[in-house]
């Protein structure tokens, strides 16, 4: 542990992808580099990124009629954020994702849940032989995909009836009161951020929905929840960004961390941040094509 301010905050250490697993991975994509923004960073992932509102899924299970016979897809379903508490209500969760290492996160998360079945592969090579899903859903994924390419090819595997449910963050920027403040001290050190060529260009979802012939018909709502953090959590939620994993900070991570330490007590000295978080959820029905 250091100790800042009188504060002592745990070092977050999250776990690099093995040589194998990372081997793996750059065998199933051309480049390997855009495809692995997340890597070494499934551990802090599924600990320290803030959680969907309660609320949000209750409205994707309603929305999509969902029960103890459905069947979902989850695409770029992480370290199972997802694919985890919706394999509780229904028949069968199919769990994909292109990191190796997400997916062990999930399955050890998971390992009580006999019907969520691991994936490893990307939304636009989907397996042929994944089946019929009465829902397709995408936490904080849908941005890295070829969205045009992902929806044509979701028609197929989509039921008639179903549809998709696409959760992101709510539209006020930022969510958190500290991402500012945490934004500029992780730019001092690596420099300014900027959206990752691996993510789409459209930073909105619904343009794309809007050109799919089998998705167009879409809803937004928007749910609320609160956390409470400190400052080890937010720690833990910077180190689990694309491309921001503790080794990137190098033999400069000791005094990266002190430095955010000292700039989120200097904006709340108690160290205890309450924050009051939205999740946006898109459901878009499959269409009925008259034949």
């Amino acid at each position: 542990a250091a100790s800042c301010l009188g504060k002592v905050i745990w070092r977050i250490v999250c776990p690099t992808p093995s040589s194998e697993e990372h081997q793996l991975h750059c065998s199933t994509m051309v480049d390997s580099l855009k495809f692995e923004p997340f890597a070494g960073a499934a551990a802090c992932y599924a600990q320290f990124r803030p959680p969907y509102a309660p609320q949000a899924l209750h409205h994707v299970v309603a929305a999509l009629g969902l029960n103890a016979s459905s069947r979902v897809l989850d695409l770029g379903c992480g370290p199972g954020t997802l694919s985890i508490p919706l394999s509780n209500l229904v028949h069968e969760v199919v769990a994909v994702d292109p990191d190796p290492s997400m997916l062990a996160e999930g399955r050890a998360r998971g390992r009580d849940r006999g019907n969520i079945r691991w994936v490893h592969a990307s939304a636009e090579a989907l397996p042929q032989d994944l089946g019929q899903f009465r829902a397709v859903t995408m936490g904080l994924s849908f941005h890295w995909m070829q969205r045009d390419a992902v929806l044509e090819r979701l028609n197929s595997v989509t039921e008639e009836g179903g549809g998709l449910a696409v959760l992101s963050e709510g539209a006020r920027s930022p969510q958190e009161s500290w991402e500012i403040p945490v934004a500029r001290t992780v730019a001092k050190y690596l420099g300014p951020r900027t959206r990752h060529l691996a993510k789409s260009s459209e930073t909105d979802h619904r343009p794309s929905l809007s050109r799919s012939a089998h998705f167009a018909d879409f809803s937004v709502a928007e749910f609320q929840t609160e956390i409470i953090r400190d400052v080890s959590s937010i720690l833990g939620c910077v180190y689990s960004g694309s491309d921001l994993t503790r080794e990137r900070f190098g033999e400069r991570a000791d005094l990266f961390e002190d430095e955010l330490c000292r700039t989120l007590l200097s904006i709340n000295p108690s160290g205890t941040f309450v924050e009051c978080l939205e999740t946006q959820v898109i459901i878009a029905r499959k269409v009925a094509i008259p034949s």
